[in-house]
């Protein structure tokens, strides 16, 4: 049997930080996807590879235990912790699972870098996806997803970004006492935008490590902070619900100013030097610009009601020596197709763009 499974990568466009205190956060699926290809094999051992990373591991099942086989590089060894909490692991067959995250990474000079559009998140859910095809069962929930993900990776999660993975398109996402919600939403009709990759990689981990720690320090600060982009989170989503493409440019704007005021205060280099010469380009060309997720490098967003001043903006961007991504809206989430190859038979299955709640 062979199973491929894939999933889309993502931009935060509003919410970062305060998703984490159930503020509104509006998150956008993207044309770049990760696949997770599951083949079964002779014999006992699960081999796990990262076309993307050039990197391998192997584990053995042993009475639906996890036993490592030789030592797992650090970069794969969240693949490992999902298994080991996978329900029913014991059933799951001799296999090879292939990682392709190619599309969400960026070559620079030779040096292959993430672009920071959930790279993770996206990995997380095709393989969720491809395991659940091969134990027959219906493909995973938006909290199991979460769950998943979570284990896997350690930390405070919101995930906003498995959400869009998971279910394609635009996303009003939350989390009430901690469960994910997700309700399917629509950019207003006339929005233009383009993403462009800030050259320097973020690490959302240690972003929020140091956001946590400012949290526990200055706790008040913090709670005026977050207040601050909570309020403007949720003027976003409602301007989305009412599909007013000026009421979330606004929203945009201001919240990309506050998330550097928090950062600042935070001492977390949220708005990076580079982040902010790109932003000089969009007001210079008219647009509205914030950074997409954590913060400090990746990608950010350009949007304008004029198609001409987002083509603006990227040739000049271009010309600073910034690279812009060519991506567009994935309506699609999570699709798996699975052959026997005994048979020849072909199912396909996919998430659809709709609700959690």
């Amino acid at each position: 049997m062979r199973i491929t499974a894939s999933a889309p990568g993502k931009l935060v466009l509003i919410g970062e930080y305060a998703v984490l205190e159930g503020a509104p956060a509006l998150v956008l699926a993207v044309d770049r996807r990760a696949r997770v290809t599951l083949e079964t094999l002779a014999g006992d051992t699960v081999e796990i590879v990262s076309s993307t990373l050039q990197l391998a591991l192997r584990v053995r099942i042993r009475h639906e235990r996890i036993a490592w086989d030789g030592t797992a590089p650090s970069e794969l060894a969240w693949v490992a912790t999902l298994l080991a909490h996978f329900a029913r692991i014991g059933s799951l067959p001799a296999c090879r699972i292939e990682l392709d995250s190619d599309p969400l990474y960026i070559d620079r000079d030779g040096i292959t870098t993430k672009l920071g559009l959930g790279s993770s998140a996206a990995l997380c859910v095709a393989l969720l996806g491809a395991l659940h095809a091969a134990a027959g069962w219906l493909p995973p929930t938006l909290d199991e997803c979460v769950r998943a993900y979570r284990v896997a990776h350690g930390g405070r999660r919101s995930g906003i970004d498995i959400a869009a993975s998971l279910a394609g398109g635009l996303s009003c996402f939350r989390l009430e006492r901690g469960a994910p919600q997700r309700v399917a939403a629509q950019l207003p009709a006339g929005l233009h935008w383009c993403c462009v990759y800030s050259g320097r990689p973020a690490s959302t981990s240690a972003m929020l490590a140091t956001v946590a720690a400012w949290s526990t320090r200055e706790p008040d600060a913090y709670a005026h902070g977050m207040h601050a982009l909570a309020a403007i989170a949720s003027r976003g989503v409602q301007a989305i619900a009412g599909y007013d493409a000026v009421g979330l440019l606004s929203s945009l704007d201001d919240f990309a100013h506050a998330l550097a005021r928090f950062g600042e205060a935070a001492g977390a280099d949220i708005a990076s030097s580079e982040h902010r010469a790109i932003g000089a380009i969009a007001a210079r060309c008219d647009c509205v610009y914030k950074s997409c997720g954590a913060g400090c490098g990746d990608v950010g967003i350009a949007c304008a009601l004029e198609r001409t001043r987002v083509r603006n903006f990227a040739a000049q961007a271009i010309d600073a020596g910034f690279s812009v991504i060519d991506l567009n809206t994935d309506p699609q989430g999570l699709t798996t197709t699975v052959v026997d190859q005994s048979s020849g038979e072909r199912e396909d299955g996919s998430v659809e763009n709709v609700g959690f709640l």
